[in-house]
């Protein structure tokens, strides 16, 4: 049975509130801080940085002390006022060189995040490459103004630390080498098959995560779960409007087995909930064993949707590539073609896995914990449905959605098929309302994986009998 694993996998697990002990460490703090931590940390431009100074500061007042105490030389050998020279150059050139990278790199970031999506402007700034140059960058202005104090000062007015200012000339270095790295980076990284591959990449990662087993019957399967007869009680949200980004499964399943109870998500993944908002259903916890504040604590919320537990994210970043590729303003279909080719990716592996309403199991292997999850309907709709709408009037698009939605419902399982049949039938229906000439309805008909190019039967009608299935051509 397919279930979520509700601790991420970099918190890991641990109990949501009280003293635990994990790996000798004593940890006092909630899932739900530990959480908010960790994409604090994760996100944040500044913490990369901040260490690289400080390192940088350390270096700075230790190399020059060792430079008193020792006659070898690692490089060139200074005089005092060209070392203040060097130092100086260094240190004023690198403060206006990070201004001048960094202003550039964020105009082309958020040039890119509006080509793609608004949403993809946190994953264009998650770059490590990013954090580690403006690492690099201001460590290498710190260190030399740091090493210039002592260039020709205290008693020995002609002392020139030649080993630090060597230092320096090698963090010069490695800052350019940084800086090549990251232009190449970030022009690469904004192309459009490095973006959505990336993307798909990342997505079909969490689908193996959240979805491991592969599918055996119809979706309407049950997981085994205690019946437990009596009243139920509804645990509300407290705090701040947010959207749910991740819950706790793992713990909040031993608990509710501790308990006797079973515990129900009310939002899904990626809802907004407000304060008073249902949050839990409880079952079976007649006495109240299970604590409302605990419970709140085992959601994360934040300002917006993750991947980690929400593989319908993933979609929907696709979907909205393809479909800003398709609006008039932009009118690239080449762009959502390749957006189309990870969405059937990920639809293929989608299809072939068993999708139930999301779970968690106590060490038992009982179901005590649920959350309302996706169904397959939702997912193909989800990927579809927008670049359908909006690229109407494309043959590009019309075709290479054909060959997507022919070939998944080839790889996909029997009982998963009726709603692939019904894509096809609107595509259909699309075709004939949009193109009055009939060589335009069957050229929109044809099945093409790369749009235009490569008809799977060339010069040939479409094989379907236009007066018993009203495709088009009828």
């Amino acid at each position: 049975m397919a279930e979520c694993n509700g601790s991420d996998p970099v918190i890991g697990p641990g109990r949501s509130k009280g003293v635990v002990m994990r790996h000798g460490v004593v940890r006092l703090i909630s899932w739900r801080t530990r959480w908010r931590i960790y994409e604090y940390v994760r996100n944040s431009l500044w913490i990369v940085p901040f260490l690289c100074v400080a390192l940088a500061v350390a270096a700075g007042l230790a190399l020059p002390t060792v430079d008193e105490h020792t006659k070898t030389t690692i490089g060139i050998a200074f005089g005092s006022d060209a070392a203040r020279g060097v130092l100086g150059a260094i240190a004023g050139g690198m403060i206006t060189f990070t201004g001048f990278v960094f202003s550039i790199l964020l105009l082309a970031v958020q040039f890119g995040s509006s080509q793609f999506s608004p949403r993809m402007l946190r994953r264009f700034l998650r770059d490590p490459s990013t954090k580690t140059a403006l690492g690099i960058f201001m460590a290498t202005f710190i260190y030399a103004l740091t090493v210039l104090r002592v260039v020709g000062t205290g008693s020995n007015n002609a002392f020139v630390p030649n080993n630090s200012v060597s230092v320096a000339l090698i963090l010069l270095l490695v800052s350019m080498l940084m800086f090549l790295r990251l232009i190449t980076r970030t022009t690469q990284g904004l192309r459009v098959a490095a973006v959505v591959g990336e993307l798909g990449r990342d997505a079909r990662r969490v689908v193996d995560r959240v979805y491991p087993d592969p599918a055996a019957g119809g979706d309407d399967e049950e997981a085994d779960s205690p019946g437990l007869p009596g009243p139920m009680r509804t645990v509300t949200y407290n705090g701040r409007p947010g959207i749910v980004q991740s819950v706790d499964s793992r713990n909040l399943a031993e608990r509710a087995r501790g308990a006797g109870a079973v515990i129900e998500l009310v939002p899904r993944f990626g809802d907004l909930i407000a304060e008073g908002s249902a949050l839990f259903r409880v079952r079976g916890d007649g006495r109240h064993v299970i604590d409302d504040k605990w419970l709140r604590g085992t959601v994360a919320t934040g300002d917006e949707r993750t991947m980690r537990q929400d593989p319908a994210f993933a979609f929907r970043l696709l979907a909205d590539i393809s479909a800003r590729a398709l609006s008039p303003g932009v009118n690239d279909p080449t762009t959502s073609t390749q957006a189309l080719d990870q969405i059937e990716l990920l639809l293929r592996q989608v299809g072939g896995r068993h999708l139930t309403p999301g779970v968690g199991r106590d060490a038992s292997g009982l179901v005590r914990f649920r959350y309302r999850a996706p169904s397959w309907e939702d997912f193909l709709s989800l990927a579809i449905d927008e670049t359908r709408h909006y690229g109407e009037g494309s043959v590009q698009v019309m075709r290479r959605l054909r060959a997507l939605l022919d070939d998944l419902r080839e790889s996909v399982p029997e009982f998963r098929r009726p709603p692939v049949d019904a894509e096809l039938a609107l595509l259909d229906s699309a075709a004939t309302r949009v193109f009055s000439d009939r060589s335009d309805q069957l050229a929109a008909a044809a099945s093409d994986r790369q749009g235009l190019g490569a008809t799977e039967v060339a010069g040939h009608p479409p094989p379907w009998p236009a007066a018993a299935s009203g495709r088009p051509g009828g």
